[in-house]
């Protein structure tokens, strides 16, 4: 979902652009990258993914906009034919176990699996969940969501009709975080910018979802700091919002890397960028074909992505027309992050998302160190 708020995220000029991954997944987390993209196409911000008990995104789930002509974006997306695995390294994988995170049932933030398509992918909140749960829901065979079902239950997965990882025997769903034939996709993007969202959709637009999470009496120990926690919400500080992201966690801020057990992050051998979402999608869309094709083995990005999309029903999957939206990604994260300050803070506390190995943001600063003394702080 593209919300009006979080235009403000959304560049040309991107400084951490990362091309998409694609490698074999190993348990050392090795892989190799392919040439970066040289593409100015506009990323949308995603609807809600919830997490396992929240009322999701009652938000209007808009559209992915129209991509005008489309052509041929990206590579040639030819599937990356692997060897089926040996006996050695099918023992050097990780084991799946019961009390894995991404096996809990019914948890929202579990991996979804297309099995015509030989694809689990990893949803992360505030990553374009939105769009990619439309989409799974196509490729399943199932109706379009209907506009008058809250948006909110399109992440339930008691509600939403899509399979999960955990709707599988444990044998079936060790297989396919193992296989080579299988795709493991998980898409991500540049924290700042992605806590920056977290703020501007959960704090400033939706009215009660911060207020119900963190602004509870179990946080405080008074009712003045109880009274200053709606007081900050409704000012809209994201001084106070960083802070409290400490004490109050939750998926759609707390890092990416915390979303997937960690032993499992180096199986994946497709990962995607939110800010060059929609080359990055077709990049993957074109790399799963369909194994119930009569032999055809067309890809997900004929069937599915290529057109279908936007206003009309024309557009590709996640293009969408973004020529305004032509200005310096720094100056726009300037207007929040007004201080080193906060800069660093998100460096400090998402330290881990700079520091995966398999995926990898280009670290860059808004301001100088030089620009900040701790002294100076109301943020640490």
């Amino acid at each position: 979902m593209n919300t009006q708020t979080d235009e403000i995220l959304l560049a040309k000029d991107v400084p951490f652009t990362k091309s998409s991954v694609e490698h074999e997944g190993t348990a050392s987390g090795a892989s190799t990258r392919p040439d970066y993209y040289d593409d100015d196409d506009e990323t949308l911000d995603d609807g809600d993914n919830g997490d396992n008990g929240d009322n999701g995104d009652n938000g209007d789930n808009g559209d992915n906009g129209d991509n005008g002509d489309n052509g041929d974006n990206g590579d040639n997306g030819d599937t990356i034919d692997n060897p089926a695995p040996s006996e050695e390294r099918k023992s050097a994988l990780p084991k799946l176990e019961m009390t894995d995170m991404i096996y809990e049932p019914a948890r929202w933030g579990n991996p979804l699996v297309v099995k015509e398509y030989k694809l689990v992918f990893f949803t992360i909140p505030k990553v374009a969940c939105t769009e990619w749960k439309l989409l799974f829901r196509r490729m399943l065979g199932l109706p379009e969501w209907d506009p008058n079902v809250p948006l909110q239950q399109l992440h339930d997965p008691l509600k939403n009709s899509l399979t999960y990882l955990s709707n599988y025997t444990i044998e079936e769903a060790q297989e396919m975080l193992s296989s080579d034939e299988w795709t493991r996709a998980v898409f991500v993007r540049e924290p700042k910018e992605r806590v920056l969202s977290a703020f501007l959709n959960k704090f400033i637009e939706e009215e009660q979802f911060f207020i119900q999470k963190c602004c509870q009496d179990k946080f405080f120990n008074t009712k003045e700091e109880k009274q200053q926690c709606r007081d900050k919400k409704h000012e809209g500080d994201f001084i106070y919002f960083l802070n409290r992201t400490l004490d109050c966690p939750n998926p759609h801020w707390t890092p990416q890397t915390d979303a997937i057990d960690s032993k499992w992050w180096p199986s994946m051998n497709f990962v995607g960028y939110m800010d060059q979402v929609a080359p990055d999608a077709e990049r993957l869309l074109r790399r799963i074909k369909s194994s119930k094709k009569n032999g055809a083995s067309t890809s997900a990005w004929d069937d599915y992505g290529k057109t279908g999309w936007g206003k009309n029903g024309t557009g590709a999957f996640m293009y969408r027309d973004t020529a305004h939206h032509a200005t310096n990604a720094h100056d726009k994260l300037r207007l929040y992050y007004t201080s080193r300050c906060a800069e660093a803070f998100v460096e400090r506390h998402w330290a881990s998302e700079w520091n995966q190995t398999v995926f990898s943001f280009e670290k860059f600063h808004l301001y100088n160190d030089t620009d900040v003394h701790d002294l100076d702080c109301d943020i640490h």
